[in-house]
């Protein structure tokens, strides 16, 4: 009856909404006059809802893109900025508190107030005048603001300078990876010993296996946290991305290709912003996010860039010992130092008083001992997302970047987040820098945390520009990127143990070098590429099984699997099988040595819901297994039974949860049953607004392996509620009116749009949209024209 109720419920809340939500449509046509302009500036939307603006100069030009930001994505700004400062609790309650009580104690917004008071004139100017454009917007007389401020009785407040850094410190935090795992593999080791631990690293350390520092009780760190409560979507990590480039000499047009998939949580609306800048210096095309100035992946009229993720190791936990629970001293070496202490008062909506958040900064960053739920131990986060940043002057000096020089000076002022960026130009260059600020530390690596108060595991310096991982013009005439390592054992710098797994780039690799000269066809083929090369290797294994003749299910199961071309399209069975066997086999693994608990935070569900799976361990299963398989001597194959027990096992309790869970016909047993992708709104998480503002339950095919990432959460470990391809973009350098793009779920943020969700299907199905670049097609195609004066 319950359902049958919220579908009634649900019908009429949508057509009410939806009439509501098309007289909150903005003006796309006519003139407007607003305050803050020097000269009128004209915005041009085409057919998919991109405003293209020309303006006569650069504070102009990011006056009017603040405000298209702010009349196609009202919501998405007050919920960024919101999440970045921590005031989500003004919202949504007691809901949102441990959310809030994270983004405190990391601090980005007093983070973000030193940035904007040492930022230099050049960012000043772009960002008042974005958020000059944002409140123009807002106070304007025609102004109308999206249904979800209505449902929750909210105005908005003015929009600041410092909300805008806020946001941008936030998402360099997200994109940056370590501290997680420490934790992860110090209780790992705790409970089965360094060498047996060190079979479920990325690269396996043979010669020098992680050892934990003498006298700390790892086994303390609790799962059991006071922030478990809530499970958010807000402060979660981004997993990856594929960036490709490729020289003129390799490609059709005799001009570089540049490629770029950013794989990250997939939203309604998207984190991404479609948009194209023309004034002053800048003439630039791409996406942009919904809190800033600027664009962040794209090109100009000049050169062409792609962002992947590096997964460098730029964090670290320290230990604290403080002279006793209520004190506020801390030891480091002989003496004892005085921790700052800031109060931070939040408003919790429906509260009286709002709840004080005491937050203890040490010498190595904040104690996030509450944050990760490990009160009994006092661990401060040492990160470089969390030091200085001048990332705003990159951006602004990418975006009118004219050739390789000017990208590399662009590049050294990234500090945070730490990213593979991969380069194309119009004179037919290609290249890659990996940016970011990496520390050198005086002892160990940062693999598990160590005691802070010895003194003896400081960074004591970074590693400088100039040694970073780059390349120009490679004779191999390509450059991939996907999240994987990119150096080899003689490079003479750590940079980590936290790479993504190299299956991906791999694939991608393999595609290349099988054409002379490759196509845009080609690269939208490898966008969606599903190819799973881990479940190719798995099923050699599975060859090596006696046919179970006794048994005529698991006997038909394995006939599937083995006759398999690893396409783990939504229609592959076998790929279903393939898919529940191996987690199967992953628990059958850990579980009788690791209990639950750890297992789960081993295969990627973490410690503390507020910022869900976060750590680098998560993907390691698909190599370290594959690893254990083709090793005699594993120790977890040998205790689950050896090989071919467990094996078998693990595909027999796979064949009954299928047939639990789909029916016993195998043929119904597709990958696309289990694995749909969601766009998920941040009102639409429950019935029966899910209806209404999420999008999506979509069959869609591919896994975290596949060059078409999409990624399952260890919470829902067959649903694609990870992260996936956030946008697809091909830029041809030869022409960039030739160059691609799709962004799902659509442009639009307001539920009545025809934009709100028009890029889904097309996205689900490989199809992309044009990147308009010259002023006859964008006046060609133009679906609305309005001029701000």
């Amino acid at each position: 009856m319950k359902p049958i109720i919220n579908d009634i419920f649900g019908a009429a809340l949508n057509s009410g909404l939806t009439r509501l939500g098309r007289r909150r449509l903005p003006q796309i046509n006519g003139s407007l006059a607003v305050s803050g302009l020097s000269a009128p500036v004209e915005i041009i939307r085409d057919r998919w809802g991109v405003p293209h603006l020309y303006a006569k100069n650069e504070a102009d030009l990011f006056f009017a893109q603040g405000f298209v930001h702010a009349q196609d994505r009202l919501w998405q700004m007050e919920l960024n900025r919101r999440t970045a400062t921590g005031r989500l609790s003004e919202l949504f309650g007691p809901l949102a508190l441990d959310t809030d009580r994270a983004a405190r104690t990391f601090g980005f917004h007093r983070l973000a107030q030193t940035d904007w008071a040492e930022a230099d004139e050049a960012v000043r100017r772009a960002v008042s005048a974005y958020s000059a454009g944002v409140n123009a917007f807002l106070t304007h007389p025609q102004s109308r603001w999206p249904v979800e401020f209505t449902l929750l009785r909210h105005r908005p407040e003015p929009w600041q300078p410092e909300e805008t850094m806020s946001f941008l410190r936030l998402m360099a935090w997200q994109l940056s990876h370590a501290w997680y795992g420490t934790i992860v593999r110090a209780q790992l080791i705790e409970a089965v010993g360094a060498e047996r631990a060190a079979e479920w690293e990325i690269s396996y350390p043979a010669q020098h296996p992680v050892t934990l520092p003498h006298g700390i009780e790892f086994n303390r760190l609790s799962p059991d946290g006071s922030l478990h409560p809530a499970r958010s979507p807000f402060l979660e990590r981004g997993q990856g991305s594929n960036a490709w480039a490729v020289s003129g000499k390799r490609s059709v047009t005799g001009r570089p290709f540049l490629c770029n998939d950013a794989h990250l949580g997939l939203r309604t609306p998207s984190v991404w912003y479609q948009n194209h800048l023309v004034g002053g210096d800048f003439n630039v095309s791409g996406v942009s996010l919904p809190a800033g100035p600027m664009v962040m992946i794209g090109h100009n009229e000049q050169i062409a860039w792609g962002l992947t993720v590096a997964f460098t190791d730029c964090e670290d936990l320290f230990i604290e010992q403080f002279e006793s629970d209520s004190s506020q001293k801390y030891r480091f070496r002989e003496a004892w130092c005085e921790a700052e202490i800031i109060s931070e008062p939040i408003i919790v909506k429906g509260q009286n008083t709002p709840h004080l958040e005491q937050v203890v900064i040490t010498r190595h960053g904040p104690i996030i001992s509450e944050v990760v739920g490990q009160p009994e131990q006092q661990l401060a986060l040492n990160s470089m997302a969390l030091r200085s940043a001048s990332a705003m002057k990159a951006w602004w000096r990418l975006n009118r970047a004219q050739g390789w020089d000017d990208f590399v000076e662009a590049m050294r002022l990234i500090e945070a987040p730490q990213l593979n960026v991969v380069y194309a130009d119009t004179a037919g260059n290609i290249g890659y820098w990996l940016t970011g600020r990496v520390p050198v530390r005086a002892k160990g690596d940062g693999s598990v945390p160590v005691p802070g108060w010895s003194g003896a595991y400081e960074w004591v310096g970074e590693v400088s520009f100039e040694a970073m991982p780059h390349s120009l013009n490679p004779a191999s005439g390509t450059i991939v990127s996907c999240n994987h390592r990119v150096i080899n054992d003689a490079y003479p710098h750590h940079l980590g143990n936290v790479w993504m797994n190299g299956y991906r780039a791999q694939r991608i690799t393999s595609l290349l070098e099988e054409q002379p000269l490759t196509t845009p066809d080609l690269f939208r083929t490898m966008q969606l590429d599903f190819t799973s090369l881990p479940g190719q290797e798995f099923v050699g294994h599975l060859a090596q099984l006696p046919q179970p003749q006794a048994d005529p299910d698991l006997h038909q199961a394995l006939e599937r699997l083995l006759a398999w071309d690893g396409q783990l399209t939504a229609e592959s069975v076998a790929g279903a099988l393939y898919q529940v066997t191996r987690y199967m086999l992953v628990r059958n693994l850990l579980e009788p040595a690791l209990g639950q608990k750890l297992t789960k935070q081993l295969i990627g569900e973490g410690f503390n819901p507020v910022l869900l799976s976060t750590h680098e361990f998560y993907g390691y299963d698909t190599v370290s297994v594959l690893r254990m398989l083709d090793n005699p001597a594993s120790w977890w194959i040998s205790q689950a039974g050896g090989k071919e027990q467990v094996l078998r096992r693990s595909l027999k309790q796979a064949v009954v949860w299928l047939q639990t869970k789909l029916g016993r016909e195998m043929d119904t047993w597709e990958w696309g049953r289990l694995h749909r992708v969601y766009f998920n709104h941040a009102l639409g998480l429950k019935p029966p607004l899910d209806r209404i503002f999420s999008r999506g339950g979509l069959p869609i095919g591919g896994d975290t392996d596949t060059p078409c990432q999409t990624a399952m959460l260890p919470m829902a470990p067959y649903d694609s509620k990870g992260w996936g391809p956030s946008i697809r973009q091909i830029i041809d350098l030869s022409d960039f009116s030739r160059s691609v793009i799709t962004a799902p779920p659509g442009q639009s943020g307001h539920i009545a749009s025809p934009h709100y969700d028009d890029q889904l299907r097309p996205w689900l199905k490989g199809e992309y949209h044009p990147m308009l670049w010259q002023r006859t097609e964008i006046e060609r195609e133009a679906e609305g024209k309005l001029v701000l004066h």
